[in-house]
């Protein structure tokens, strides 16, 4: 009989994640492996619990919406943070885009069911740009041997930087426990079906339950380990569904601490421009090749959930710039005979 890892007693605030301590993914996913009708047990069974505790949150959508919005701090300014994004997305240095590839920690991507679960963007910056190089290159798939830290340092992905500055109507600080007590008082009391906890035995899962402090709300949204959720279990993680619940606010972006420098991060939705003051932009002169805009606020937000092909020829790009000639250029200037007479 195969053997089965000890079962992590983790609460979990949207769905069970399924022992989230690094090491014990490896032995689960080597489990799932060997037993194909165990593996879809343990997909069947997350999809489940995460259905079982959505249908709740609808029924308090409003109530959850306005809880965050309370939370947040308003007009959030920040100057010369850092953007790092892949080289192909050079000149659109604000396209998100590349966010639902995979998805970020704030934002559903194209990995994972997108019917069930519709994929959004979101926009990431750092305060600094280790931190931003860490983040952006720093993502272990599960099973990887190299931390985080060391993945970043060994992975050759060509990757440009962007110095922006900005100001945000509302951010949530995920930092401060205390703007997340209202919305844990709302989840608190959830009940879980007795035909969720029969499916949960003979899994290798914890047993299921809803968290009970902001604390734990907190531990569960800063998870290092939360890219594994959508790997093991084919839904999205903790952070990803309060991200799109917060989106669904109209917050304007999620200010987080990172998990491999402890430095702030900002998570941004800039399709909640809309209606409001909020603006980002470049600090530095742009490249003449710069096709997306150099700013980004209420009037031009969907540049950011375009392809670099798709503002070329639209309203959305950036006006031309014709480059000057250099000086000496060694050209021929033949004169014209006005020119020519008047000599």
């Amino acid at each position: 009989m195969a053997h089965e890892p000890k079962r992590s007693a983790a609460p979990v605030v949207l769905y069970d994640w399924a022992n989230p301590q690094q090491q014990q993914f490896a032995a689960i996913t080597k489990l799932l492996r060997k037993r194909v009708e165990l593996n879809q047990r343990f997909i069947d069974y997350h999809y489940h619990f995460h259905m079982e505790l959505a249908k709740k949150r609808r029924a308090l959508r409003q109530e959850l919406h306005e809880t965050l919005s309370r939370a947040c701090l308003a007009d959030y300014g920040f100057t010369r943070w850092q953007r790092t994004i892949r080289w192909k997305y050079d000149p659109h240095p604000f396209c998100t885009v590349g966010s639902l590839s995979i998805g970020g920690r704030f934002n559903v991507g194209k990995n994972i069911d997108p019917e069930t679960f519709p994929p959004f963007s979101a926009l990431y910056i750092a305060s600094d740009k280790p931190t931003a190089d860490l983040e952006a290159l720093g993502q272990a798939p599960l099973g990887s041997t190299l931390s985080d830290a060391d993945l970043a340092l060994a992975n050759p992905a060509s990757v440009t930087s962007f110095s922006v500055s900005g100001r945000l109507d509302t951010v949530l600080d995920l930092s401060d426990r205390g703007s997340l007590q209202e919305f844990t008082h709302l989840i608190k009391d959830f009940k879980l079906s007795p035909a969720l906890v029969k499916e949960a035995r003979g899994l290798p899962v914890a047993a299921p339950r809803v968290i009970k402090t902001s604390k734990q709300l907190q531990d569960s949204l800063l998870n290092p380990s939360w890219r594994h959720t959508a790997a093991l279990c084919e839904i999205p993680a903790n952070s990803q569904i309060f991200g799109q619940i917060a989106s669904a606010a109209g917050i304007d972006g999620i200010l987080y601490p990172s998990k491999l420098t402890e430095r702030s991060c900002l998570a941004i939705f800039p399709c909640n421009f809309v209606g409001g003051t909020s603006w980002l932009k470049l600090d530095d002169e742009p490249p003449v090749n710069l096709i997306g805009p150099e700013r980004i606020d209420a009037t031009n937000w969907e540049a950011c959930e375009r392809t670099i092909e798709e503002i070329k020829d639209s309203p959305l790009r950036r006006p031309m710039i014709e480059a000057a000639p250099p000086p000496n250029s060694g050209e021929l200037v033949v004169p014209s005979a006005k020119e020519s007479d008047a000599g």
